[in-house]
């Protein structure tokens, strides 16, 4: 076993498992009592005592030592088979969610997102961590199915912070502000080792045209070592992301409440700089909550959310290919001053053609994008009793999102190089709304040994939308950003040609009605059994398919209940729990059942002096027989409780098959299409959970409490379906960094997220190889493979050459030498946190971690590879590559003094073929983070009673103090590509950085 693995297994022993045995010791009888708390569980609350479901809740205390703006990083690592995942460390970076690994190969794995009663997408990156009172995440499809179409990826419920009726009005503000610094670069070649390595690429031909470019360029041999040993270097990364990048964050809670009514509103402003240069992420937030009591049988409420936000900065890539990635530019450019008669903070166009690259500040400066999303939120809702046992309750909202993307391309981009030289703006619109109405009437009854819940209901979701997109060329080259995007109309086409028209698109309607019921019953406060059903009508299908139908049912055993357990005083809880249930997907586009015309500019035609759109069926074809995915979840648990809730727990397993999966499926192109949504193929997720807490200590001046979890998740593909050759279970997908590398597999039998590529073996060495005195030619021997065709642009091999496995054993290297190369999948994965208080002093630690994940570096792959382009530095791996030339500059053309100069180096001379996915790219993902540490003093109580202050807490907090990685690159959890059959691939990522930062949290 890897040490670092069995590092990081023994630090989670020291740190988390040996205190919690070591509580028995404590004998202080204060209960902290996990088993009646409330959780909110599809469209009700229920107790927890009474809960048959696989739940897992974090509530706001659980959040307060974590001061991040996007309330998604305030949950990673805290709730058992909820995977948090940073994208990159940009600002305002996008957080994925999977729960149990995610159950679509090629559609959204992303989880339902409800807050106070209303669905809202990503809702975890629009609200602020101080706001919530309580997420509560539902994980298996007896709980999801409740909600029917929308939960088949798990449902996270949010229920933000009101006032309380009778209550005095509050004021509490929570602020901080801090600084984030990079924690670490990639490291690349030092002047020195740069332009010896251009030498070599210079002089190994013995071309007379490149030995004077050379010279030219960089100097005659003899001066290298004086000229480029002593040289300025510049750290093109530190340059970019070194700045020190300051926060400064407001929250405001004012609650209060009458003997009928009760208020809160919540009011939060975020200023954000990022480390990169011209980065940077500002929000300003409002929410009102409003519940009156209108009489004892009627109560209504009502809630307004507000939300700006603006993410600045064009930041390191874009989720397209090679072509988009900004970050080379600070990693390829020559790392000193000159070796040019342009001044290196200057835009060289010579230097752009000849090697692809661009100053990264000057570029930096050149790419702006600003991104604005407006977020509305309305919400009322109306409780009746209509007995002291019969609620009826209706809730209807509105959601609406408004999205303003401004880009602009300045002279010295690549875009605006191919237009004559000059500036490029794109601006980009998009507006959805969304609708919702519930209504449900809930019946509870208790008599004698029995309790019933009943509920049944009906929902409606009417989700709307347009966008349009314009795209405007030949600005005066003099032009600023923000001027650009005010005057799109100073935009002057050349003669004879035509300004491209505006696209606008109307969004397809996306209509789903639902009707569903519960009932929940308890006998003798032992046995529980659950049952629901919801069926589902969407526009998405065919009418034949419209309506989907989900069944649930799940069952508890409270054993601690039982008269052999019940004097046991050790013994607080012990559940069994079981849960099968059905849940469905409808996450496709609307209308794709039928076959249907837009017009475009795109299918126009000119005629005069405009241009008049045309109509077209678009690229997917229609499909009337497509129907609903299906995921079926069976779950057994138990929960547990010992000594007067010092110690609490439970463990989950599951198994989750999803069929009929909705996989945009390629067709042959002689339907006149592309693709078609199918049904197609099976997945399956199985795993367990583990969730553990304890309060070690529980004295009168000092507590110490920790919790735990981990989870182990296996995910496989079951079938492909039937649009495959009759002899092939698995087909090839392309991740995108590279076009046309296709560097994945989706193959039955193994996990989504495959990565596929060669099986690095090294390099040629001299003894792979016969030499010819003569015409110094080295010929490789008889039976030893070929990698010219794949990795070095079908040249000659060469000693020092990248070497690949013949893997088949034909004798030669080709595509069929390919193989699995691991996944992104983790063997587990979890968290833990330490819990401190002694007398007014606070102190937490929360760490998260991985292991057995694989990482696609593909920047290590990008960084160690030629391809076209000389003068562009490269990763420092390079330094230790294949030498041609000595000390002296001489090329060494004997093999025995050649294998001599090579004897200490172990890196292959860098190939100029094309790129490809090879083992050397994928590398072990485990980490352990540090990800909080927060010390914190709250002044004793009435100690300020004078100045009106209830309470008063100061802290100071550092964010991503530390990680355990052998990874090499920015960060282990990055993952730069959309697609769910892509994940894992770090490419051009936003480095991750390192916060600290001081607060206050001040009640009046």
């Amino acid at each position: 076993m890897d040490k670092r693995v069995q590092s990081i297994k023994w630090l989670y022993v020291t740190v988390f498992l040996l205190p919690v045995l070591g509580m028995a010791q404590e004998k202080n009888k204060e209960k902290e009592s996990k088993i009646d708390e409330v959780v909110l569980v599809g469209y009700s609350k229920v107790s927890k005592a009474d809960l048959t479901n696989a739940v897992g809740s974090v509530k706001a205390e659980a959040m307060k030592d974590m001061p991040v703006n996007n309330a998604a990083e305030a949950i990673q690592g805290r709730v058992a088979g909820v995977q948090v995942m940073a994208s990159e460390g940009a600002p305002g970076a996008e957080v994925d969610i999977k729960i149990r690994g995610g159950t679509s190969i090629t559609q959204s794995n992303s989880p339902l997102y409800i807050v106070d009663g209303i669905q809202m997408d990503n809702a975890l990156s629009i609200l602020s961590p101080k706001e919530i009172e309580s997420i509560e995440v539902l994980k298996d499809a007896s709980s999801t199915s409740i909600y029917g179409a929308r939960g088949a990826n798990g449902v996270v419920l949010i229920t933000t912070k009101g006032g309380r009726k009778k209550a005095s009005t509050s004021i509490t503000y929570s602020g901080y502000t801090g600084v984030r610094k990079i924690t670490n670069t990639i490291p690349v070649l030092d002047p020195y080792e740069f332009v010896m390595y251009q030498y070599e690429l210079y002089n190994k031909n013995g071309v007379l045209e490149d030995q004077t470019a050379f010279q030219t360029r960089y100097g005659s041999f003899s001066e290298l070592a004086d000229k480029y040993g002593n040289i300025k270097k510049r750290d093109w990364q530190k340059e970019l992301f070194g700045q020190e990048a300051f926060n400064f964050t407001h929250n405001v809670n004012i609650m209060g409440g009458s003997e009928k009514s009760a208020f809160s509103l919540s009011l939060n402003h975020v200023e954000e700089d990022g480390i990169m240069l011209n980065s940077g992420f500002r929000r300003s937030m409002a929410n009102f909550k409003y519940d009156y009591d209108v009489s004892k049988k009627l109560k209504v409420g009502f809630n307004a959310r507000y939300s700006r936000q603006l993410i600045d900065g064009a930041g390191t890539s874009a989720s397209g290919s090679q072509g988009t990635n900004r970050l080379r530019n600070a990693v390829r450019y020559q790392p000193f001053e000159g070796g040019s008669n342009v001044p290196v903070d200057d835009f060289d166009p010579n230097y752009a053609t000849l090697t692809n690259l661009v100053n990264p500040l000057i570029l930096n400066d050149n790419e702006i994008r600003q991104n604005r999303t407006n977020d509305l939120l309305l919400n009322a809702y109306l409780n009746y009793n209509i007995t002291k046992d019969l609620t009826f309750r209706s809730v209807v909202g509105y959601v609406q999102k408004d999205n303003a993307v401004n880009q602009f391309w300045g002279t010295v981009t690549s875009d605006a190089r191919a237009n004559n030289n000059q500036p490029i703006v794109q601006l980009t619109r998009q507006q959805t709304r969304r609708i919702t109405n519930s209504n449900t009437l809930n019946y509870n009854k208790k008599f004698g040994n029995h309790k019933l819940d009943l509920m049944i209901g009906q929902e409606t979701v009417q989700t709307d939308g347009e966008s349009s997109n314009t795209y405007v060329k030949w600005l005066p080259s003099s032009i600023l950003p923000n001027e650009a995007f005010a005057s799109i109309q100073s935009a002057v086409p050349p003669t004879g040609m035509i300004q491209d028209a505006p696209r606008t698109l109307a969004l397809p309607p996306d209509r789903l009605v639902s009707f569903f019921g519960r009932a929940n019953y308890v006998f003798a406060n032992k046995y529980v059994i659950t049952a629901s059903i919801r069926q589902d009508g969407s526009n998405v299908f065919g009418k034949e398919n419209r309506y989907g139908t989900f069944p649930a049912f799940s069952l508890a055993w409270k054993m601690k209940q039982e008269n052999f357990l019940k004097d046991k005083e050790w013994l607080d809880e012990l559940k069994l729990r079981f849960g099968y249930g059905l849940a469905g997907n409808n996450r496709i586009t609307a209308y794709l059942h039928d076959t249907f015309f837009t017009t475009s500019t795109d299918y126009g035609y000119t005629f005069g002096s405009g241009v008049t759109p045309g109509a077209t069926t678009g690229n997917i074809a229609e499909n009337p027989r497509v129907k609903w995915e299906a995921t079926v979840s069976k779950n057994v648990g138990i929960d547990f409780g010992f000594f007067n809730g010092r110690l609490y727990g439970s463990v989950d397993a599951y198994i989750t098959d999803t069929k009929d999966l909705l996989v945009l499926a390629k067709i042959p192109q002689t339907s006149g299409y592309e693709t078609q949504f199918q049904n197609t193929g099976k997945t399956q997720n199985k795993g367990i959970e583990v969730t553990l807490g304890g309060i070690i200590f529980n004295r009168e001046n000092f507590s110490w409490k920790a919790d735990f979890n981990i989870s182990a998740n296996r995910n496989k593909i079951m079938s492909l379906g039937g649009n495959l050759a009759a002899n092939s279970n698995s087909y090839l997908v392309a991740s995108g960094w590279v076009n046309n590398l296709y560097d994945f597999i989706a193959k039955v039998g193994s996990p989504v997220g495959t990565y596929y590529g060669y099986v690095t073996e090294g390099r040629y060495e001299i003894g792979d190889f016969d030499f010819n005195p003569t015409t110094q030619a080295y010929t490789l021997k008889s039976g030893v493979p070929s990698s010219s065709a794949v990795a070095l642009g079908s040249k000659a091999v060469q000693p020092g050459d990248l070497k690949l496995k013949d893997l088949n054993g034909d004798g030669q290297i080709t595509a069929a030498d390919q193989t699995e190369l691991g996944s992104a999948q983790p063997k587990f994965y979890g968290g833990f946190s330490q819990t401190f208080r002694l007398k007014n002093w606070d102190m937490s630690l929360f760490f998260n971690f991985s292991v057995g994940s694989k990482v696609y570096n593909a920047n290590k792959s990008e960084f160690t590879t030629q391809y076209l382009y000389r003068d562009n530095n490269m990763s420092a791996d390079v330094a230790n590559r294949w030498k041609w030339f000595d000390n002296n500059g001489v090329k060494v053309t004997d093999p025995t003094a050649l294998a001599a100069l090579n004897a200490n180096t172990t890196m292959w001379t860098p190939p100029s073929g094309n790129y490809i996915l090879h083992s050397y790219a994928i590398e072990d993902g485990s980490f352990l983070r540090l990800n909080n540490i927060t010390l914190g003093y709250t002044l004793p109580k009435g100690a300020l009673e004078n100045a009106f202050i209830k309470n008063l807490r100061i802290y100071a907090t550092v964010n991503n103090v530390f990680t355990i990685t052998g990874y090499s690159g920015y960060d282990p959890e990055a993952s730069t590509r959309r697609n769910p059959l892509t994940p894992g691939v770090d490419y051009a990522a936003y480095p991750r950085s390192r916060f600290i930062l001081t607060g206050i949290d001040i009640t009046f």
